[in-house]
């Protein structure tokens, strides 16, 4: 319906698609000549920065697009002229431009006496980014950044004057340095509106936005806003015994204490979970002690989690976004190695290429460690040659299910017989005494 309206609005002229294939200023192929005829501006992959000797009036009706986001628009070293770099008017109304950013020379990088929608089009090092005129609606208001949400996502919100398109940059757009694309949302009516930005922008830095309408104008830049020093989700850094029943548990920031509870963590000692029944936290939020009314062995270790998303928050108003575990080191005096136990390899003789007669390639390595920590996995041929070896990285005790291809090195094993031996080493660097082995044999099959 709305290219319809545009159509009509615009003189009933023949307007035929065009490519841009070079970066030359004019001729055939360039920029200059593909929008003189209207239509669809389309760019080739891999084009250099065109850069123009004078400004490039547009006049007929034109949708300049490079989903791709990455053409360049700028003055040559002989630019000669004055005002926008892109000049639409008369009978260009109902224009659209997106993907391509716009340098200008020193003035305006962009002008338009009609209604025209220029959208994600960074436009920078130019006094006035973005200089629309006529129905043109009212820039974002109230920009906001953050915080952190518990899903990872960082929101804008602000306010607009009518529903459209928002499209945010990070940077100053009238600053000297690029501004950069971080995200799009669409807005139903005027009011307020939020949505996730799809990248980050500099923490620290600034913000602005531009609104597109359904009609097809493009507001000025909003106001730039203040980026938040802080944009960080927090999270678990690292955690160690104390004692047999207590963990001490260091934030990768100070928490804001009031949002710090017991259950708030899950705690797991030598493959068993543990119930916290008591703790505390320092009062700028830097340390947080746990205790457990089931106490492990002097030595154990295990891992600590947040129970979920937006367990805990920053001063800034960011929370938290991964349940992730985090290893818990054994307290001092940890002499004693991981145990294994109930090593099992299924099945045990292996075929290690899918076809008619193997249609499950490699097997399943099961065993049990009271520690997590660093497995290393020896192979060694039946007569006692070292074939090679893998590791894998435990993050917690107990139950261990493995799946091993074959492969050692990305090479696979020959057919034969062989013996594989486990070791893990703990956090503190003690490493298995009686190490389990089992036998087993790689069969060739038939294609």
């Amino acid at each position: 319906m709305l290219a319809i309206a545009a159509l009509l609005a615009a003189p009933a002229t023949a307007f035929a698609d065009a490519v841009v294939t070079n970066s030359n200023d004019s001729g055939a192929g360039s920029l200059r000549a593909a929008v003189g005829t209207g239509g669809t501006v389309t760019f080739a992959p891999g084009l250099d920065p065109i850069l123009l000797d004078t400004p490039l009036a547009i006049t007929q009706q034109v949708t300049i697009t490079d989903p791709e986001g990455d053409v360049t628009v700028g003055p040559s070293a002989t630019y000669a002229g004055s005002g926008a770099l892109l000049q639409f008017s008369g009978g260009a109304v109902g224009s659209s431009m997106s993907g391509v950013a716009v340098q200008g020379p020193g003035g305006t990088g962009i002008s338009s006496s009609v209604r025209i929608a220029v959208q994600r089009s960074p436009i920078f090092n130019v006094t006035t980014p973005f200089a629309p005129f006529g129905s043109a609606p009212a820039a974002p208001t109230s920009l906001k950044v953050g915080p952190r949400q518990a899903d990872g996502t960082l929101p804008l919100t602000g306010t607009v004057s009518a529903g459209g398109t928002v499209d945010a940059y990070g940077g100053d757009p009238a600053g000297t340095a690029p501004t950069t694309f971080v995200g799009q949302g669409t807005v139903s009516a005027a009011g307020s509106f939020s949505f996730p930005l799809s990248a980050n922008p500099p923490a620290g830095g600034k913000i602005s936005a531009t609104l597109t309408t359904a009609s097809g104008g493009t507001s000025q830049w909003s106001a730039t806003a203040d980026v938040p020093a802080d944009i960080t989700a927090p999270r678990i850094l690292s955690a160690r015994a104390l004692t047999d029943s207590e963990v001490v548990v260091t934030p990768s920031e100070p928490l804001v204490t009031s949002t710090v509870g017991l259950s708030d963590f899950s705690l797991t000692m030598a493959g068993k979970a543990r119930p916290l029944t008591k703790g505390g936290i320092l009062p700028d939020g830097s340390r947080i002690y746990l205790i457990s009314s089931q106490p492990w062995k002097p030595g154990e270790a295990g891992s600590i989690a947040l129970t979920q998303r937006g367990a805990v928050s920053d001063p800034a108003g960011n929370v938290s976004s991964s349940t992730g575990p985090v290893l818990v080191g054994a307290s001092p005096g940890d002499f004693e190695p991981p145990i294994l136990s109930k090593m099992k390899l299924k099945p045990t003789k292996i075929c290690l290429t899918k076809s008619a007669g193997c249609k499950h390639p490699g097997t399943t390595i099961t065993f049990t460690t009271t520690e997590p920590g660093r497995a290393v996995f020896q192979i060694y041929s039946s007569s006692n040659r070292r074939a090679g070896s893998f590791v894998k990285r435990l993050t917690s005790g107990g139950v261990q299910r493995i799946k091993w291809g074959g492969s050692l090195h990305n090479h696979k094993l020959r057919a034969g017989g062989y013996v594989m031996e486990i070791t893990v080493t703990d956090s503190v660097g003690n490493t298995t005494d009686d190490a389990p082995y089992k036998t087993f044999k790689v069969v060739r099959t038939a294609r």
